[in-house]
């Protein structure tokens, strides 16, 4: 029995790592397109293939339930299409011995995608957000979007990017006295030199009199605010690349200063119940093999797979940006429409036993 389900195994697992493979060469030849127009002397065909090639960790762990999916339909459906699956059957080997053979691999996958998304993406797609936004954003001052908003001692900052040693990159400080605007301090960076100290490196400040603006410049100067540095940079990311700590450690922060981190919460369920994502639509899969599936083409099988991919990610997104705009939690947006896949894949299956 150990050598069907390593037999069983080995061809979903070749399948699924070839399917990953296409997908995420198709990702970067797409992303590379769209992207090719922002090359310019600063950011160069170079630039752009670094930041691309440092997201691909994250598009893997990204990819592999939809790949678990399309990968045991090719995988089962090469061994149905030369008829091992059928005597399998006939030698009297259950159903669900076949469908346990065939979770055992993208169990093992879905493990080693969730150690991607907590140690190795999130440091690779943070620094590429980095490289990003330093290098297409050199020849520009400040940028309305990307970045963090922050309010600190009753002024407002903007922080364009910032790295985890504590360095802050193109921040600007809207100086307030009152309602009235002070003056606007432009840095090209800034460092944390002590709690509730900064010092700020090519500094322009704009200030504001009743009777003219005066235009000064300066090497460095130091600002003091009660920021923390280590929340700074979590700040500028995206929920999408942080890992599955600092999703939860920035949530609790967030909740902790009363603000809405529901918008965290939702992109740390979602990573963390990305491994019952693959296996809900690898039950799926296993019963449309033995079912409506079983005697069609290898293409039918892989628009199938592709369709019903497609469909759970677009409603795994709807259910979960639902929401965020509904008293529902993210947890059960999330939730949802994995138990959803699991109940019709379980269904199917118990109809063709």
């Amino acid at each position: 029995m150990r050598k069907l389900d390593r037999y069983v195994g080995t061809s979903v697992l070749l399948a699924v790592c070839l399917v990953t493979f296409v997908l995420l060469g198709l990702d970067f030849a797409i992303t590379f397109i769209e992207e090719v127009k922002r090359i310019n002397e600063q950011y160069t065909a170079g630039v752009l293939m670094q930041v691309l090639a440092l997201k691909i960790p994250g598009k893997l762990a990204e990819y592999l339930p939809v790949a678990s999916l399309i990968g045991t339909l090719i995988g089962l459906g090469a061994l149905a299409s030369t008829s091992e699956i059928t005597v399998m059957r006939a030698a009297g080997i259950p159903l669900w011995r076949l469908g346990y053979a065939a979770c055992k691999p993208i169990l093992l996958l879905a493990l080693v995608g969730l150690i991607v998304a907590e140690f190795v993406s999130p440091i690779a797609e943070q620094k590429a957000n980095l490289v990003d936004k330093i290098q297409h954003g050199s020849g520009q001052s400040f940028a309305i979007s990307g970045g963090s908003w922050l309010k600190t001692n009753g002024d407002y900052v903007y922080i364009d990017a910032a790295d985890t040693d504590g360095n802050l990159y193109r921040m600007t400080i809207y100086d307030r006295e009152g309602d009235q605007l002070h003056a606007i301090i432009t840095a090209q960076r800034a460092t944390q030199i002590a709690d509730n100290r900064w010092q700020l490196h090519d500094i322009e400040t704009t200030t504001f009199t009743p009777d003219q603006v005066i235009v000064e410049q300066a090497d460095t100067v130091e600002w003091r605010s009660s920021l923390r540095s280590d929340y700074l940079y979590l700040s500028t990311q995206e929920p999408d690349s942080l890992s599955l700590t600092q999703l939860y450690q920035y949530q609790s922060f967030l909740n902790s200063q009363g603000l809405n981190a529901d918008n965290y919460e939702l992109s740390f369920w979602n990573k963390a119940l990305r491994p019952l994502s693959s296996l809900a639509l690898v039950i799926v899969a296993i019963s449309t093999i033995f079912g409506p599936l079983r005697s069609s083409t290898m293409g039918a099988r892989i628009f199938s797979g592709v369709l019903i991919g497609l469909t759970f990610q677009n409603t795994l997104y709807m259910t979960g940006r639902f929401s965020l705009v509904s008293s529902l939690p993210p947890l059960v947006g999330i939730l949802v429409p994995i138990l959803v896949c699991f109940g019709i894949g379980l269904y199917l299956l118990k109809r063709r036993h």
